[in-house]
């Protein structure tokens, strides 16, 4: 089944020869391909594969325009866990969520979405509302804090992991 659908989206594109599709981009194809192709406003011309050690990135080239999509799973401590998302290594245990990131061709955020949220707790980080505040920075203000985002109540570690994972992606 996802085999059919890769190939039906994957159709109308031009993959480049050093394409490898990754785990999980392989799990959230459909999803993906929906948000790409909503700031495209057409199908996906051409996409490759971009090497990065946090994430999967993809560049996608739609002629003149240009947008890079990001698949991350974020870890964040488990309730109690740690106090800081600097704290967060393999030793601890971890809670992750997956998340979809769409920069455009000056590497701002176009659209931030968190496909999946797997813990109990945090859960107001999948918030429209808090997520609307990251549309249209960039990655790198992350690195020093200086963002004027607030953690969301509730959810102050998640938010925490959020920001550090874009901190993370600052090319």
């Amino acid at each position: 089944m996802v085999l059919r659908s890769l190939f039906f989206i994957l159709s109308f594109v031009t993959i480049s020869s050093d394409f490898s599709e990754g785990p999980l981009l392989s799990k959230y194809l459909k999803k993906s391909h929906k948000v790409v192709t909503k700031h495209l406003g057409a199908e996906i011309q051409e996409i490759k594969r971009v090497e990065d050690r946090y994430a999967e990135r993809y560049i996608i080239n739609q002629g003149a325009e240009k947008l890079e999509l990001i698949l991350a799973e974020v870890a964040a401590c488990k309730l109690g866990g740690c106090a800081t998302f600097a704290k967060v290594s393999d030793e601890l245990a971890s809670e992750y969520f997956d998340l979809l990131i769409i920069l455009d061709a000056n590497n701002k955020i176009l659209d931030l979405k968190i496909l999946d949220y797997f813990s109990d707790y945090g859960y107001e980080v999948n918030s429209k509302r808090y997520l609307k505040k990251f549309i249209g920075k960039s990655p790198c203000i992350f690195e020093n804090g200086n963002d004027n985002i607030d953690a969301i109540s509730g959810a102050t570690i998640s938010s925490m992991a959020l920001e550090g994972t874009l901190s993370l992606l600052c090319k």
